[in-house]
């Protein structure tokens, strides 16, 4: 399975997608109710075989999705993620039973993991950290984009020369490591500057730098599992039964 490069960034709506997958009706129905009302665009699968079909075709922003023994979708994909440039925002719901889990799903780069059964607020400020990753990696990636379209107009002994001033490194040390005149390395600098517009070094090392970054930071910062009662909005709502 491989997972769609990249998506349209909101729904038709103009709304922020999000996937639910989750094997209680009712407790679906009422997280797709609070989403919603706070102006997101809902889809709620009943197995994975249709998330990961979908994931074929689109990427959503954000997606909530269920950690325990039986269902291991999430950590699964964030895994396969990693270090790659279809990056996923998951927020997982667990059991706290499953700490080793939940522990292994923050390291993989998990928005949160919150115990079950979830608070109203938790789940909400978790979604919106979700959306707000998923928006700085979409830009990343665009980003990246325009740098790579840069670079596949220079040759290959002007990549290197790119490369190597990238560094800081002189002319005439470039000239030694590449076995050739600093006459010929400033002809190449000078390409290399006029082909990525480049008004300075300095402009080289921000495209360097950007090149080396990919996949984008900043990453989901870790943060425990919340237990219930707790989170921005503790005791303003009753906890969903996850």
């Amino acid at each position: 399975m491989t997972i769609a490069p990249e998506a349209e960034p909101l729904a038709s709506n103009g709304w922020p997608r999000v996937w639910l997958l989750g094997h209680d009706g009712a407790t679906c129905a009422a997280l797709e109710q609070l989403l919603r009302a706070t102006a997101v665009e809902v889809e709620v699968f009943a197995d994975r075989a249709s998330v990961l079909e979908r994931l074929e075709q689109q990427q959503p922003n954000c997606m909530v999705l269920r950690l325990g023994s039986r269902e291991r979708l999430g950590l699964e994909l964030l895994e396969r993620a990693q270090g790659r440039a279809e990056r996923l925002a998951i927020v997982l719901l667990s059991r706290a039973t499953d700490v080793a889990s939940s522990v292994r799903a923050m390291k993989a780069g998990a928005v949160d993991v919150l115990e079950r059964p979830v608070d109203h607020g938790a789940l909400l400020a978790a979604v919106v950290r979700g959306l707000a990753l998923d928006a700085e990696w979409r830009e990343a990636r665009s980003r990246m984009a325009e740098v790579t379209q840069k670079l596949e107009v220079l040759t290959p002994r002007e990549r290197e020369v790119f490369e190597l001033v990238a560094t800081g490194r002189p002319n005439k040390r470039i000239a030694v490591e590449l076995g050739t005149s600093e006459k010929t390395v400033k002809v190449h600098r000078g390409r290399v500057m006029q082909k990525l517009r480049a008004s300075s070094v300095v402009e080289l090392v921000h495209l360097s730098d950007q090149v080396a970054r990919f996949p984008p930071e900043p990453r989901a910062h870790p943060r425990r599992a919340v237990r219930p009662g707790e989170g921005p909005h503790a005791g303003s709502q009753s906890p969903l039964r996850a």
